[in-house]
Parts: C-alpha cells; structure tokens; sequence
C-alpha cells in the first residue's frame, strides 16, 4: 500500500511540476513580452507585491502586481524588468530571471523523483 502513495505522490509532483514548466512557457512563447519598470509595491489579497508598469503595444499604460520574488535581486524600485503576460488574462505573469518560478519547479520534479525513488526502495524491501 505504502508503494501506491509513493506513486501517487510522485505522479501528483511530476504532473504540477509540467503544468508550471509549461504555463511558464507559455507566457514566454505566446504571451506579449515588455520592459515594465518596477514602481514600488502594492497590497493586494495575498500580502506585499511588486507594481510592475508598462506600455501595451497598444499604448496603453498598465499596472501588475507580481508576488515579490524570495531574493529580489534586481527586483527594486525603479529598476526595468522583461515582463510577459497574457493579454487576455493579464493575472498571468511571469518576470524574467525570478528565480522562485524556476525553484518551484525544480522542488516538483525533485519531489518526484524523490518519492518515486523512495516508493521503489519500499516496493524492493517487501
């Protein structure tokens, strides 16, 4: 019984760990890519983000809040970030070089394989 939670658990890991990859990108290849400038931050129902502003191809100005990354480097204000984000659900976001998007993804696979990896020993023990 202990090997199907093991597996369970790392199918489950593998499966967010590829819908993360690609959601990410997604918004890489199909989303529209702009400078946007860090203009300070705002509160929004999860806690302190980043505002991140931009121009539309369109011309028009908009502003984002993104989760302020873990270690904000080059995240402060007044510095410009490459930004993409879905149009038609501008929530999508996603900053280049935000090392936590790239570390959730690699604790998924790495929770995986761990679990796949600890399954197989169990199923080899009985």
């Amino acid at each position: 019984m202990n090997f199907v939670i093991f597996m369970a658990g790392a199918v489950l890991m593998l499966v967010m760990g590829l819908r993360a990859t690609k959601a990410r990108r997604a918004l890489i290849t199909k989303g529209e890519k702009v400078e946007a400038l860090v203009a300070g931050t705002v509160h929004t129902r999860d806690g302190v983000s980043l505002a991140l502003e931009f121009t539309t191809p369109g011309g028009s100005t908009r502003r984002l809040p993104y989760p302020v990354p873990q270690k904000a480097k080059g995240f402060a204000q007044g510095s410009r970030v490459t930004l993409y984000y879905d149009p038609l659900k501008p929530e999508k976001v996603y900053v280049q070089g935000d090392k936590s998007v790239l570390g959730a993804e690699i604790i998924y696979y790495a929770l995986a394989a761990l679990l796949l990896g600890l399954g197989v020993v169990l199923q080899m023990m009985q």
